[in-house]
């Protein structure tokens, strides 16, 4: 018999929503575990922004006394100010390949969501403010993600679909090949386009006592450079800070570099390591023989992942992204790497879609947010 229990968000009872994932994937090799520790910490911590902005509640399906499917759900209340009215979210969304399973949760979704007056619901979006994992796969189904980016087999859309959700915005990943960008082009203009358009590039620091101020400077680049719309977050200096954290051992000073007129920061391309290589096959707990893992696999791997590629409006003719690019693969080179996945890319931002293509970015995953009428 299906029955839908509510998640108590206290570290206890939220073990059986985490460990959902890991039973349903056991045997696929393609996936990469999350860190049981950073998703528990998102959803019973502290310092989870978007949580603490609306109202939520976790749903954890069973058959009989197994649990087959779970979701987060949600109310955006920020969205109140700019909308007149609130939006519904679904976040984890989980389910063995049951449509009745799945069926059960988003009914308790829906119906939660319903109840505090939103009239519609957009996801499956991260638990957090995140530039990392937004929608669900629905093209590409051939590998591992890319440094946390969202996992899942074709029934998780074909699922949705079949409830009544409808795309709401598709988000791409491109494959770039590192000897293919023409360095050796590039770079000898690249002070000539410096002094002609006023600004400068600097490798970007992760060192701690630096943080705050790449934080600060990023999350302004992504403001000046995004158009602000409903349902779409820009992440703030306290979000960037809390993802550099969760991602301390792939942030490399190498690949990441920040654009400058004067003092102001302009634009910026920082590319992080790959952490799915030393997460494939593991258990997502923190123990010495998952950290010796780490250790070893992050110092082998050649691939990395380019989320963040930005250049404010008045600089976005100015060669300024080229120049960006360019350094960032040539420190990318140095530490190895071979392979950058530029994601997650608007469909939408024709910018951002040429900016990857021209650098010659292959198309070879989408992925999918999704939105329902209630």
């Amino acid at each position: 018999m299906i029955h839908v229990e509510i998640v108590k968000p206290n570290r206890k009872d939220i073990k059986p929503f985490i460990q959902l994932p890991f039973d349903i994937y056991k045997a696929d090799k393609n996936w990469a575990p999350p860190s049981r520790f950073a998703l528990t910490e998102a959803l019973v911590g502290k310092n989870n922004e978007f949580l603490s902005r609306g109202i939520q509640r976790m749903f954890l399906a069973y058959d009989n006394e197994t649990p087959v499917a779970r979701v987060l759900a949600g109310v955006d209340l920020r969205n109140m100010v700019r909308q007149g009215e609130p939006s519904g979210f679904i976040s984890l969304f989980e389910t063995f390949e049951n449509y009745e399973y799945a069926r059960a949760v988003l009914d308790a979704a829906v119906r939660f969501i319903k109840e505090h007056g939103a009239k519609q619901i957009y996801g499956p979006l991260a638990p957090q403010y995140d530039l990392l994992n937004r929608g669900v796969l629905v093209d590409g189904f051939d590998g591992p993600p890319v440094l946390e980016n969202a996992y899942n087999t074709p029934a998780v859309p074909q699922i949705l679909e079949k409830y009544g959700f409808v795309k709401w915005r598709d988000y791409l990943a491109y494959d770039i090949q590192t000897d293919k960008i023409p360095l050796d082009r590039i770079l000898p203009m690249s002070q000539r386009i410096r002094d002609r358009f006023g600004f400068r590039v600097e490798n970007i620091d992760f060192s701690k006592s630096n943080l705050i101020r790449v934080a600060q400077d990023l999350s302004t680049v992504i403001s000046e450079a995004t158009p602000e719309e409903s349902n779409s977050y820009l992440p703030t200096t306290e979000d960037l800070l809390q993802l550099f954290k969760r991602i301390k051992p792939w942030l490399k000073n190498e690949s990441a570099v920040m654009a400058y007129a004067g003092r102001r920061p302009i634009g910026a391309v920082v590319g992080f390591l790959d952490s799915s290589p030393s997460m494939l096959g593991t258990d997502g707990r923190r123990n010495p023989l998952n950290w010796l893992r780490r250790l070893v696999k992050s110092r082998q791997t050649r691939s990395a992942r380019c989320p963040i590629q930005y250049v404010v409006p008045e600089y976005q003719n100015k060669a300024v992204n080229t120049v960006l690019l360019a350094e960032a693969v040539k420190g990318a080179k140095k530490l190895g790497i071979q392979r950058i996945e530029g994601s997650l890319v608007d469909e939408t931002n024709v910018v951002s879609v040429n900016n990857t293509l021209s650098a010659g970015g292959k198309l070879y995953r989408r992925y999918r947010v999704y939105r329902l009428a209630i």
